[in-house]
C-alpha cells in the first residue's frame, strides 16, 4: 500500500500530482509530444531497437518522445509523459482524501510556497524491486545532506526538489498525501532483459549518458512550447500582512519589465494525470541562492525530510555527508560507499563499515553523481553503485514502533510547531528578488549538444 498520510481516510486513489515535466519531442517518438525541456535527451537511456530489452508492458517507452505507434512501433501510441512527482494529490475531493483544486492553486498563486528556479541533473538509472522491474531515472539530492555548518558551502545538486516538497508537506496535510519513490521518472514498465549480459550492457550504456549529463551540471527545464489549455500562473511571494510596507506588498509587479518573468520559467506543473497538465507555476524565489539570507532560509527548509516508514519528519542536522574532493570528473572504476543511518550508540556507529571498495563490471548497473561548478577545483564528483535490484538511492528508512503511528497527522503538527516560529521570522525578512544577475546568461533554449 502506498505510504499515504492517513490510509483510513484516503478513500479513493487518484493520479493528480505536483511535479516537473520532462517531456521532449523527438524524431523517434510520438509526433505530438510537447517539449517542456531541452536540457536532457532522455531517449539516450532507452533501447528503442530492443538490443538489450526483450519485452515491456503495452505502454512501451514512456519518455524520450513517447511511443509513435504502428507502423514505427507496435506499442500503444502515446505522447511523451516524462515527469517527476514532488507531491501526489490523488483527487480534488476532500471526502476522498484529496485537496480541492481551488485551494491548491490559490495557495501557490499567493506565493505561500517558494518556488525556486528549478535546475536538476539525472543522478542515475535504476531497475526497481518489481518483478519484472520498472526502469527509472533518479534525481536524488547529492550529497543527501547539505553542509549545515558552513554557510558558504555549495548547495547539493537537485536541492530544489526537496525544498519544494518540504514546504508543500508542511502546508498541505490531507489523507492521500505521499510521493512515490522521491524523486524519479519512470522510463519503462515490466522490463524483461534478453540475458544477464544484455542487462549489464544496457546499464553501461545508461551510465555513459548519465556521465555526460553530470559533467555538464544541473540545468533548468525551460519549456519550448506550452499548450493553450495549460494555465500559466505567476506566483507572488506571499500575501500582504498587517504592518507590511508598500515595498513589501508590491512584490512582483516589475518582473516583466526587468525581463526576469520571461527568463526564469523552470518551475512547477500541476498534473491531472501523467498525460494531462492543467497549470504551470512560474518561479517566485529567484537566483542567486548564495546570499546569506537566502542560504539560511534554504537550509532551514532542508534540515529535515519526510520519513515514509514512520510518517514523521526526520532531522538531517545530526550528520553531514561530504563529497571527496579528490575524485576526478571521469571515474573509470566505480566505488561503493555505505550509507548508514546515525546510531544512538556510538560504539555501534564505530563498527559500521564505511570502506570504499571497488566493484566488478558485472555489478555495474547504474551511477549517481554531482557536478558543482562553484567548487574551487571546478567540480565535485560523487559516484555510488546502487546495485541491480535497488529501487532507490535514498538511505534506508528505519521502521518506527506501531504506537507512534496512531495519529500521524497530530504527530506531524506537533513536530512542525517546534520550528514554525523561526521559519516565519525568516520569511518575514525575505524581500523582492532583484533583477541583477552576475555573469553571462546561459541560453536556455540551446539544443542538447
Amino acid at each position: 500500500m502506498p505510504p499515504v498520510l492517513d490510509p483510513h481516510k484516503s478513500r479513493v486513489d487518484g493520479l493528480a500530482f505536483l511535479g516537473l515535466s520532462l517531456t521532449r519531442n523527438g524524431p523517434r517518438g510520438h509526433p505530438d509530444s510537447a517539449t517542456h525541456q531541452q536540457a536532457f535527451d532522455l531517449d539516450q537511456v532507452q533501447d528503442r531497437d530492443y538490443e538489450h530489452i526483450f519485452s515491456t508492458n503495452d505502454d512501451g517507452w514512456l519518455v524520450g518522445g513517447g511511443e509513435p505507434g504502428p507502423p514505427t512501433s507496435y506499442k500503444l501510441s502515446a505522447k511523451d509523459s516524462a515527469h517527476v512527482e514532488i507531491m501526489r494529490i490523488g483527487t480534488y475531493r476532500e471526502d476522498w482524501g484529496g485537496v480541492p483544486l481551488g485551494l491548491l492553486v490559490d495557495t501557490l498563486k499567493r506565493g505561500e510556497i517558494l518556488i525556486p528556479e528549478i535546475t536538476v541533473v539525472p543522478t542515475g538509472v535504476v531497475a526497481n524491486a518489481d518483478t519484472p522491474p520498472e526502469l527509472e531515472i533518479r534525481f536524488d539530492m547529492v550529497p543527501p545532506t547539505p553542509n549545515f555548518d558552513d554557510i558558504n558551502a555549495p548547495l547539493p545538486a537537485n536541492w530544489q526538489l526537496r525544498f519544494i516538497q518540504n514546504q508543500l508537506y508542511h502546508k498541505f496535510k490531507y489523507p492521500s498525501r505521499f510521493t512515490p519513490g522521491a524523486f524519479h521518472s519512470t522510463i519503462l514498465r515490466k522490463a524483461e532483459f534478453r540475458s544477464p549480459s544484455a542487462r549489464t550492457a544496457y546499464f553501461k550504456k545508461c551510465q555513459g549518458a548519465v556521465d555526460k549529463w553530470l559533467d555538464r551540471g544541473t540545468k533548468p527545464l525551460i519549456p519550448l512550447n506550452v499548450d493553450d489549455s495549460i494555465q500559466v500562473v505567476n506566483c507572488t511571494r506571499r500575501e500582504p500582512r498587517s504592518g507590511d510596507s508598500e515595498e513589501d506588498v508590491q512584490l512582483d509587479d516589475d518582473r516583466d519589465d526587468d525581463g526576469m518573468d520571461s527568463y526564469y520559467r523552470s518551475g512547477l506543473w500541476l498534473f491531472l494525470d501523467r498525460n494531462n497538465i492543467s497549470h504551470q507555476f512560474i518561479p517566485n524565489f529567484l537566483p542567486p541562492y548564495d546570499t546569506p539570507l537566502k542560504k539560511k532560509l534554504i537550509l532551514e527548509v532542508l534540515k529535515e525530510e519526510w520519513n515514509e516508514s514512520s510518517l514523521m519528519w526526520k532531522s538531517l542536522t545530526k550528520k553531514y555527508d561530504s563529497i571527496p574532493r579528490s575524485l576526478s570528473p571521469r571515474v573509470s572504476q566505480l566505488t561503493r560507499t555505505s550509507a548508514v543511518e546515525p546510531k544512538e550508540d556510538p560504539a555501534v556507529e564505530a563498527k559500521e563499515d564505511r570502506t570504499v571498495k571497488p566493484i566488478s563490471e558485472a555489478e555495474t548497473t547504474t551511477t549517481a553523481g554531482i557536478f558543482d561548478p562553484k567548487d574551487e577545483d571546478g567540480f565535485a564528483y560523487f559516484v555510488t553503485n546502487l546495485g541491480k535490484e535497488v529501487s532507490h538511492m535514498a538511505t534506508a528508512l528505519c521502521a518506527e514502533p506501531e504506537d507512534r503511528l496512531e495519529d500521524s497527522v497530530r504527530n506531524e503538527m506537533v513536530e512542525e510547531e517546534k520550528s514554525n516560529k523561526e521559519r516565519q521570522e525568516l520569511l518575514q525578512l525575505m524581500k523582492k528578488p532583484k533583477a541583477a544577475v552576475t555573469g553571462q546568461r546561459v541560453n536556455h533554449t540551446a539544443p542538447d549538444p
